[in-house]
């Protein structure tokens, strides 16, 4: 690092606190966002764009560490090396820092520990290094990608900062949701599906039905999953859970984590399982859930549990069987989560030289990850399952709706990769 800072300790928020004690081995809480170029990648240009990031961003040199009453995060006076890649994605961290980045042909990845920050916050750091990294290589000016965000504003716990007490008689309570189920693979190796499909077509398709892309590929994911299901099956509901960026809602430049979810949950029968009546209702319940009055109540009702006097005074030790407790019974409440990033905008002198972003997760069961950068939508699926049906018929109901699409995997044994598939 070209200055030297005093190392620094932050409090987790209130979304990360989850993360620690119950990240293992199947599902560290790893996440990736990566960039795809149009040349392929220069190792010494990226590690001095990393060590230029990294100032602007220097809570993402922290480790993670166990206090008496709660895990906090240390800032480490290192960078770490970029390396090609070598690992599986979303694996474990072996080291003491809570990201890595590496690279692979075209491909730059960063990968973030759950607990350090979210999505936005990632990607705002991928956006950083590439402009940074763009300048180093191309020549172009990095000052062109103007953020004006503070060190001291990103380093903000806006969980905190937006927190406002309120009485309210309303509970959190959670609905037992449809679990999706099948053969692991061993070694929990995390199988990944990456589909590559053209912005403007899906916009279309999404339009013709009077919905958001977010809203219809939700309604698509529940026709998916309800085609699997067996008439016992459907005595649950299929709920999938939609991260939302409180950014949107705060003014907050926040590199921490800053989010909370919106459950969409459908009971299937014989007479609404078809897309036009899963696409009304996902419609009604979007609507509906991200309206700021009932994401600001969620948000603070959660707060509010981390803000008891109490709960301040159990040990560590006790917290961490509390939350793994929670974190088991609150899984029961999802089926499967599906992250929109939404569009991604980069300047336009570096637009050239990019073709790609993406976003993936690691996952206990599904997840499914998008996001878009000019004509190109990205959507990822992670599982551990061999079983792939799910991930079938998405493709297929969109295929058959005329949208190409380029599938990537990381399925390598012929017995699993079935050519007709997709």
């Amino acid at each position: 690092m070209n200055k030297k800072r005093k190392n620094r300790w932050y409090k987790l928020e209130n979304a990360a606190k989850i993360f620690p004690p119950t990240s293992n081995k199947h599902d560290p809480k790893v996440f990736r966002f990566f960039v795809e170029m149009n040349d392929n990648i220069d190792k010494t240009f990226l590690q001095q764009a990393l060590e230029k990031t990294i100032e602007e961003f220097p809570h993402f040199n922290s480790t993670l560490k166990r206090g008496f009453f709660w895990y906090y995060l240390e800032t480490i006076d290192k960078v770490i090396e970029v390396s090609e890649e070598n690992d599986l994605p979303c694996d474990i961290f072996e080291n003491k820092f809570l990201y890595r980045v590496s690279y692979y042909k075209k491909r730059i990845n960063v990968e973030v520990n759950h607990a350090l920050t979210d999505g936005t916050g990632t990607l705002n750091f991928l956006k950083v290094l590439v402009c940074n990294y763009e300048e180093l290589r191309y020549k172009t000016s990095a000052d062109i990608y103007v953020d004006d965000a503070s060190v001291e504003e990103r380093e903000i716990d806006s969980y905190k900062k937006y927190y406002k007490k309120e009485k309210s008689k309303d509970k959190v309570i959670g609905i037992k949701g449809y679990q999706v189920k099948g053969k692991m693979y061993p070694e929990e190796r995390l199988k990944i599906i990456e589909l590559i499909m053209p912005t403007k077509d899906v916009l279309k398709l999404s339009k013709d039905n009077n919905s958001t892309i977010t809203q219809y590929l939700t309604a698509i994911m529940i026709k998916s999953i309800a085609d699997t299901m067996s008439y016992k099956d459907k005595k649950k509901p299929i709920i999938i859970t939609i991260p939302v960026n409180l950014r949107k809602y705060f003014p907050s430049n926040t590199a921490r984590n800053f989010f909370n979810v919106v459950p969409i949950v459908y009971y299937v029968n014989d007479d609404n399982n078809n897309i036009e009546e899963i696409l009304k209702s996902v419609k009604k319940q979007f609507e509906e859930g991200l309206k700021k009055e009932k994401i600001i109540k969620r948000m603070n009702q959660l707060q509010q549990f981390e803000n008891m006097f109490i709960l301040r005074l159990v040990p560590l030790v006790i917290k961490n069987i509390v939350l793994k407790y929670l974190y088991k019974k609150s899984r029961l409440n999802r089926t499967i989560t599906l992250s929109n990033i939404g569009v991604i905008d980069m300047p336009y002198d570096l637009q050239k030289h990019i073709n790609l972003f993406g976003v993936m997760s690691s996952t206990d069961n599904v997840q499914s990850c998008m996001c878009s950068y000019k004509d190109n939508l990205v959507f990822t699926f992670t599982s551990h399952f061999v079983e792939q049906e799910i991930q079938k018929n998405f493709v297929r109901y969109l295929s058959n709706n005329g949208i190409s699409i380029t599938v990537n995997t990381n399925i390598i044994e012929e017995d699993e990769l079935d050519e007709k598939m997709f």
